[in-house]
C-alpha cells in the first residue's frame, strides 16, 4: 500500500533529531564502557567514543541542514521573478510616454510652466 508525502509541523522532526542526537553519544559512551571494563581502561573509551560519536552527529546534522536550505533558497529563488538592475536594465524605461505639464527632458532649455487652462 502506498503512502503520500507526510506532513509535519516540524515538531515531530525537531524531537526525533534531539532525541537522536542525544542517544547516538549515549550508545557509543555505553560500547565504550563495556570495553573499559573488560580492557580495564576505565574511562577512556567510553569518553572517546561518546565525545566523537556526538561531533560526527552534530556534524551530519549540520551538513543536512546546509542541503536543505540550498534547496529551498533555489526553490525561492526560481519562484521569484527576475530583477534586472543596472546595465541588464532595459533603456525603454528612460523616456516617459507622457510628462507633467511644464516639465522637459532637454537640459538645454529651461522649463517654464504652463498656466493651467481655464474651464
Amino acid at each position: 500500500m502506498a503512502r503520500g508525502p507526510v506532513v509535519s509541523n516540524g515538531s515531530e522532526d525537531g524531537l526525533a533529531k534531539a532525541i537522536e542526537i542525544v542517544m547516538t553519544p549515549a550508545v557509543f559512551a555505553a560500547a565504550g564502557f563495556g570495553l573499559d571494563r573488560w580492557w580495564g581502561t576505565w574511562p577512556w573509551l567510553a569518553l572517546s567514543f561518546g565525545m566523537t560519536a556526538f561531533i560526527v552527529k552534530l556534524m551530519v546534522e549540520w551538513y543536512r541542514y546546509a542541503e536543505r536550505m540550498q534547496v529551498h533558497e533555489q526553490e525561492l529563488a526560481a519562484s521569484r521573478p527576475a530583477e534586472r538592475r543596472g546595465i541588464e536594465r532595459d533603456s525603454d524605461l528612460d523616456e516617459p510616454a507622457s510628462l507633467p505639464t511644464g516639465v522637459s527632458l532637454d537640459a538645454s532649455e529651461p522649463s517654464e510652466p504652463t498656466p493651467p487652462a481655464a474651464a
